[in-house]
């Protein structure tokens, strides 16, 4: 014991030096720990922002009348015998130019039914009617895409629709349905899914919208003719939300396609 104590106050300064360096060397590790950390996260945010744009500014260019079926999916499945082109309409008249190909879900049961439904008249009765009343010079381009994650099938169809002198009207509609539970899902079961939380979903949106509007302002001010959205309208609500789907990398996409409603092709996207 008492070579011990000889030996700690024979060698005290270099033992407080020794501590002075491990300590400096501890700091230091850490300081790189979290510049490096720090740079990781920034450098994840940035690609998640990168990745956010590109998905937004592409989004025109994923309607290429196919399915893409995403490695969470079942690879033992058929998924084109469930979901494909049953109409595919190519006319050109004086007066229109057609060119639509309309989907069709192959599964026999009610909510099936209902789908084909709905796409039937929403759209292949507009073709109808164009071929037999249009006396205005009008185009009709339909296309559509097929996500399947894990066991959701999510179809969009993107209508560009134009007649005479009118704007031409963007008409996007969304279907998602659960191959497991046979339902057509709405949009708390995709949150469910997704695990994500109304209140942070609702926070996305909002920033989303208030951000249009801040630079379309921006661009009116500037004399511009812009169309013009309403922050606080109830379609902007979560629980209002009725066009959404299941995309690439199992990314939920919120649209809003104004000219769904009126003679507009400014599609608003809510990527999260």
């Amino acid at each position: 014991m008492e070579k011990l104590k000889y030996f700690f106050i024979k060698n005290k300064m270099k033992i407080i030096i020794a501590l002075i360096i491990f300590i400096c060397a501890i700091a230091i590790s850490i300081g790189i720990f979290v510049q490096i950390t720090d740079r990781d996260v920034i450098n994840k945010e940035d690609e998640v922002q990168a990745d956010y744009e590109d998905l937004k500014n592409n989004f025109d260019s994923i309607f290429t009348n196919s399915i893409n079926i995403e490695s969470s999916a079942r690879q033992d499945i058929n998924y084109e015998e469930i979901v494909y082109c049953k109409y595919n309409i190519n006319e050109e008249k004086d007066n229109y130019k057609i060119n639509a190909k309309i989907p069709y879900f192959n599964i026999d049961n009610i909510n099936s039914e209902y789908i084909n439904k709905n796409i039937s008249e929403l759209f292949s009765s507009k073709i109808i009617e164009i071929v037999n009343n249009s006396t205005l010079n009008t185009t009709f381009d339909l296309n559509y895409v097929v996500y399947v994650n894990n066991n959701i099938i999510s179809l969009v169809i993107n209508c560009k629709y134009k007649e005479g002198k009118n704007a031409q009207r963007q008409i996007i509609q969304t279907y998602n349905y659960d191959l497991e539970k046979n339902k057509v899902l709405n949009i708390d079961d995709i949150l469910q899914y997704k695990n994500l939380s109304k209140e942070e979903v609702q926070t996305k949106i909002s920033d989303e919208i208030s951000k249009k509007v801040s630079e379309t302002q921006a661009i009116s001010q500037q004399g511009y003719n812009v169309y013009t959205r309403n922050e606080n309208d109830d379609m902007y609500k979560v629980e209002n939300t009725t066009n959404f789907f299941l995309g690439k990398n199992n990314y939920l996409y919120i649209v809003y396609a104004y000219g769904n409603n009126a003679f507009t092709s400014i599609t608003d996207l809510v990527i999260i």
